[in-house]
């Protein structure tokens, strides 16, 4: 057994204020603020000093105070906020980008033989600016390093944490490539909007000291971690970046931050009652609340004027006619306030002909459009009215009220909210098709991402239209985090559609079958998403009241999320699925290799026929071939039949994937080989129940976690033994995050 030790966590080595001396506390609006004079400077450098900015007192509102010095090297100057360099000032945006010196690390010690730790600390809360979560990202370098970038919001108490491991291991066949940020050799992650503060620590639970101990290291400079929030487009991930200080050398010790600025701490819609301290001077200007909080505010100057809509008079009218070339219009074009107009004197007369005829049949058009138009919406609506009340929505909405103050989030969505979600269902928001249906990934106006799944016509019958509303809102109370959420669904439409959670990452079988290279699936990612998928069958079988049999168990069905946990999908199909032989055929299309063969003789769907469906799945993960490949030999077109052929005849290891066949890996790829066989059983009564395959395989991941019991048979038999492994889990390389309560730190196994 190897031994382990834990790093001593560091107090932060320096607490410093990032690009702003806030020693003071600043009210961020323009309370009775003095407009600039013309003595201020317009100009630093490069930079264009706009107002609310301004160079000396009087020149700016309070907290956007900018300085202008000479460059180091003497040439040139440059605007500094604080002791901190400004790049450029977007008024139109509300933003500010600026360069951060502040790269915090984490570098070997050759004199200790420890880690030692440089984390910096961020305190926006009493400026008006917040880091800007679209334009900046939480970047970890290093070949074993795992950083966390705890912070808040000023509108909020609550905390959140966000963080990442970067590694670089001998015992996987990932490497570090250039552009590459996913975890091998660099990490990031999304920031949290509203961020006011924030600080970096890097993670001690991860065993860096002993990495570093068994290399021979003359230069403990070029043994470092870094972690830095900076611009995201100004990042671009080189593995000269690892084991040396050439990160830091790149960007001269400094990297690009975007922050977001407001003026006022109010709303537009007050902030427009206080009259001489309302920041909007400009007649010609408009106000926009921040997109970043709630409250502030920032101006804009309208359609057709650009300028600074801070100033009077700041916002100057666009003659259109000038800047376009060619001009905008044919004709004459003439410039008016805030737009143009065209004319043509040589066609004058005739259009004034035209018009006056014109005028007359269009109205005519417009009453007789009108009245077709009311008639038609009329219609339509009785038809919505129609289709709602024969899909149970009645019964739905009854059931709703009964649930309410119970937490129910079920949503009864319209067709015109799901059209607009999906740009009119367009063919580029196709995320699949399958035998139950189409699925669209959509955008709500809360800025929500969506599936919507268009079910066929075919997989409802007359029987279940009045209950269908009813048990959607008995599936949307299944509560499972490897069960995907269904949000709610639409009943006005001729064929009700469902509504999902989005998943990201896609399908397993696009996973294991599509553009990625099986080989680069370590064997512990397939064993843990086999596991959280049987974990999720399990909760349909045996928690779900009342009890759900999925019906249609394939790789498809498999989603994986951001972190690339699995998730199951399609788990209502079942209930959808009409039981007379007519619609037999509908029900088998595009799942040929995983039909359970007993239900191919009863037609009768039972728990077991999902158990036979997942070992397929699990084939799926050790062979790394498909189901049923209609182009294979005859004899290897289905994946089970071959699967057992090779176990009868002693020749397992032939259809294995050989890129998870090592020593290491040998018995647990034997336990579970035997456990898929045991899942394949012709009879439905002989195979295990999906608690028993869903512990069998928690009990076979604790193994792998402890690699050493499987070169003892007594230590492997005791794990195997156990009932349970609840509270194991296996931190996979990528971004997490946690909001509220303690925050720890992340944890990596032993090898």
């Amino acid at each position: 057994m190897d031994c382990y030790y834990k790093l001593p966590v560091e107090k932060l080595a320096m607490r410093l204020l990032l690009f702003i001396g806030l020693v003071i506390s600043v009210q961020f609006m323009a309370d009775g603020a003095s407009l600039p004079d013309d003595g201020c400077l317009k100009k630093c450098g490069d930079v264009d000093i706009l107002y609310p900015f301004g160079i000396g007192e009087g020149c700016a509102i309070e907290g956007f105070v900018l300085s202008c010095n000479k460059r180091e090297d003497g040439r040139g100057d440059v605007a500094f906020y604080g002791i901190t360099p400004v790049l450029n000032i977007s008024l139109r945006y509300g933003q500010v980008r600026m360069k951060s010196t502040y790269i915090s690390s984490m570098c070997y010690n050759l004199s200790t033989g420890n880690m030692d730790y440089k984390n910096w600390l961020l305190n926006l809360t009493t400026s008006p600016f917040t880091i800007s979560q679209k334009e900046n990202i939480f970047i970890v370098i290093g070949a074993n390093t795992a950083a966390n970038m705890i912070g808040s919001s000023r509108y909020s108490t609550m905390p959140n944490m966000i963080g990442c491991l970067s590694q670089c291991s001998p015992y996987n066949s990932f490497t570090a490539q250039d552009g590459s940020c996913v975890g091998i050799g660099c990490c990031q992650a999304v920031l949290s909007n509203s961020i006011s503060y924030h600080e970096v620590q890097f993670s001690t639970f991860y065993n860096t000291t002993k990495s570093y101990n068994n290399r021979s290291i003359t230069d403990s400079a070029s043994y470092c971690g870094y972690a830095v929030v900076m611009e995201a487009a100004a990042f671009r991930f080189r593995t000269a970046y690892l084991n040396s200080t050439a990160f830091r050398d790149e960007h001269n010790g400094s990297v690009p931050v975007v922050l977001n600025w407001v003026v006022g701490n109010e709303t537009c819609q007050v902030a427009k009652q206080m009259g001489d301290r309302y920041a909007c001077r400009s007649k010609n200007s408009m106000c926009i609340d921040s997109s970043s909080g709630p409250t502030g505010y920032l101006c804009n100057c309208t359609e057709g004027y650009r300028g600074n809509p801070y100033l009077p008079d700041g916002c100057q009218d666009i003659n259109e006619c000038d800047v376009n070339n060619p001009p905008p219009c044919p004709g004459r074009c003439k410039n008016i306030p805030g737009s143009f107009t065209c004319s043509s004197p040589s066609q004058s007369r005739t259009v004034i002909l035209a018009v006056s005829l014109s005028v007359g049949i269009v109205a005519m058009a417009m009453i007789v459009t009108c009245s077709y138009l009311l008639r038609e919406r009329k219609e339509l609506a009785n038809i919505k009215k129609k289709y709602f009340q024969q899909h149970g929505g009645m019964l739905l909405l009854q059931e709703i009220g009964l649930k309410q103050g119970q937490g129910t989030a079920f949503t009864i969505f319209t067709e015109a909210e799901l059209m607009e979600a999906t740009n009119k269902f367009e063919d580029k928001n196709v995320l699949g098709r399958g035998g139950h249906g189409t699925v669209y990934r959509g955008m709500l106006k809360d800025s929500r991402l969506i599936a919507i799944k268009r079910c066929m016509s075919s997989m409802i019958d007359d029987r279940q239209k009045e209950e269908f509303g009813k048990e959607m809102l008995i599936l949307s109370q299944i509560n499972h985090k490897n069960i995907v959420k269904l949000l709610g669904c639409c009943l006005e439409v001729e064929v009700p559609m469902l509504v999902y959670e989005f998943i990201p990452n896609g399908t397993l079988f696009h996973f294991i079958h599509g553009g990625n290279d099986c080989r680069n699936i370590p064997f512990s990612t397939r064993v843990r998403i086999a596991h959280e998928s049987a974990q999720a069958l399990d909760y349909l079988h045996s928690s779900a009241s009342p009890p759900i049999i999925h019906g249609d168990v394939k790789t498809s069905n498999i989603l994986l999320d951001e972190n690339y946990t699995a998730k199951i999908s399609d788990f209502g199909a079942s209930i959808l699925v009409p039981t007379d032989e007519a619609q037999f055929v509908t029900l088998v299309q595009g799942t040929c290799g995983y039909l359970d063969p007993e239900y191919m003789q009863t037609c009768q769907l039972i728990d077991k026929s999902d158990v036979y469906s997942f070992s397929v799945v699990l084939l799926e993960l050790l062979t790394g071939k498909m189901a049923f490949n209609l182009e294979g030999p005859e004899n290897e077109r289905s994946l089970s039949l071959s699967f057992l052929c090779a176990m009868k005849e002693g020749r397992l290891m032939d259809i294995i994937d050989h890129h998870i066949q090592t020593d290491e890996n040998a018995g647990v790829l034997e336990e579970v080989a035997d456990l898929a066989s045991q899942c394949l059983e012709m009879i439905g009564d002989n195979r295990p129940s999906m608690r028993d395959v869903a512990d069998k395989l928690g009990r076979l991941r604790k193994v792998m976690q402890h690699p050493w019991a499987q070169h003892d048979p007594e230590e492997m038999e005791s794990l195997l033994g156990e009932s349970s492994v609840a509270g194991l889990e296996m931190v996979s390389t990528g971004n997490f995050s946690m909001e509220g309560g303690a925050v720890q730190g992340i944890l990596e196994s032993g090898r």
